[in-house]
């Protein structure tokens, strides 16, 4: 075959310049995100004091309006484009990053958290649109192990210079981190403009989209079926970014320095996320997931031992890692395979709003345990979780996966040009 014959390098150039930029854009924004993100609860519930149940409640929050502003504004992705949508989503949170450490007063908090749910949740869909119409939906696993690849690599250097940066733990600190994360999500928002050209996935007739729009989304029983499989993969995907931090700094003495080596290390494994996506590339979706739900079960069974012996976090977060190689392309394909073309952006609006409720609603919970100090009934719930999303992608195998579903690559030769 004409792929295994090609070296490492070589392969890149079977990516359009497009999605390559992108991807670049991508890094820029989640090494700027990757900043603040692993530290927004230790800074919010522990420096500033508001409290975790109160931080987890504006994460809520934030989804929640995230949700309403990502059903509203998914139609215009297909209106006027979805580069389009991506910029201005990316300039409101650049501003919403510039403000965050404003948010010492719990009124202050809330409105900035909704603030950034718009934002962060218009993101997603507009970016996930705009990635996917660069390459066939036979690879879609593959563009979204890519834009994986560059998010992780961004959110792991980024999460080992916010440790530096706050290393200290005072306000000042912290308030020089959020507005350089804001400067690096308008060199984000530059790369986009100067690098990233329109791409369309198909061709879409007015009358179509009267015709159906979001019924035709909401009617499709397996894609809603394979959502809710997701909405439990994503409220175990959260812990690590939200829970884990403040957990294993309250519980473990971890320094922030040290937690953000767990990013590194997180960002290290995720490094062979396309590789990995080619080699899994015929295996079952469900199959996937459900070897993500055990692997993150044994990962956050780990995890909750740190207190007792630090170096299980590592280990804790490698296994995590390991299982995310799993889950990521898994949980981007599956949409693509079971969305009609010509409403892409709406079923990937729709899996945003599923992303959306599963990080909110679990960062919401956990917060209120780990205030209540009961972390101990988080770590188990979150384990008894993961066990059972595995086992319901498992049995829903067949029922999701008639054909069956998987990343499905094939040896075809892609176009370098931008679009």
């Amino acid at each position: 075959m004409l792929e295994r014959e090609l070296t490492p390098l070589s392969r890149w150039r079977f990516y359009p310049r497009g999605l390559l930029a992108l991807a670049l854009a991508t890094f820029v924004l989640f090494l700027a995100r990757g900043m603040i993100l692993p530290f927004l609860v230790i800074y919010f519930a522990q420096v500033v004091g508001l409290g975790e149940a109160l931080v987890g409640a504006g994460i809520a929050l934030s989804s929640a309006v995230g949700v309403g502003a990502t059903l509203a504004l998914a139609s215009t992705i297909d209106r006027y484009g979805a580069r389009r949508v991506l910029l201005y989503a990316l300039l409101a949170l650049a501003v919403v990053h510039a403000t965050l450490w404003l948010g010492q007063e719990p009124l202050v908090f809330l409105v900035l958290m909704c603030a950034f749910g718009i934002s962060v949740n218009v993101y997603w869909p507009a970016s996930d649109t705009l990635a996917t119409a660069f390459l066939p939906p036979t690879r879609a696993g593959e563009v979204f192990a890519l834009q994986r690849l560059a998010n992780a690599f961004g959110l792991g250097i980024g999460g080992l210079l916010g440790g530096l940066l706050v290393s200290d733990g005072k306000l000042t600190a912290y308030r020089s981190l959020f507005l350089l994360s804001a400067a690096g999500v308008l060199l984000a928002a530059v790369l986009v403009t100067l690098l990233v050209p329109p791409a369309h996935c198909g061709h879409r007739t007015a009358s179509s989209r009267g015709r159906t729009g979001w019924a035709r989304v909401l009617g499709n029983r397996r894609f809603l079926a394979s959502q809710v499989v997701l909405l439990l993969a994503v409220a175990g995907f959260t812990q690590f970014q939200v829970s884990v931090p403040p957990f294993l700094r309250s519980e473990a003495d971890f320094s922030e320095r040290a937690i953000g080596l767990l990013f590194a290390l997180n960002m290290l494994v995720v490094g062979a996320q396309v590789p990995v996506a080619r080699w899994i590339g015929k295996t079952p979706l469900a199959y996937l997931f459900a070897g993500t739900g055990l692997g993150w079960a044994l990962a956050y069974t780990v995890i909750a031992l740190a207190p007792k012996e630090p170096f299980l976090a590592f280990l804790g977060a490698l296994l995590y890692s390991v299982a995310e190689l799993l889950f990521v392309p898994a949980a981007g394909a599956v949409v693509i395979a079971l969305a009609d073309p010509e409403h892409r952006a709406r079923y990937l609006a729709f899996s945003s709003v599923v992303w959306a409720i599963g990080w909110g609603g679990s960062a919401w919970i956990a917060g209120t345990l780990l205030e209540r100090g009961t972390s101990l009934t988080l770590w188990g719930g979150t384990i008894v979780m993961m066990v059972g999303m595995s086992l319901l992608a498992w049995g829903f195998a067949r029922w999701l996966e008639p054909r069956p579903l998987s990343l499905s690559f094939v040896d075809e030769e892609v176009g370098t040009d931008g679009g």
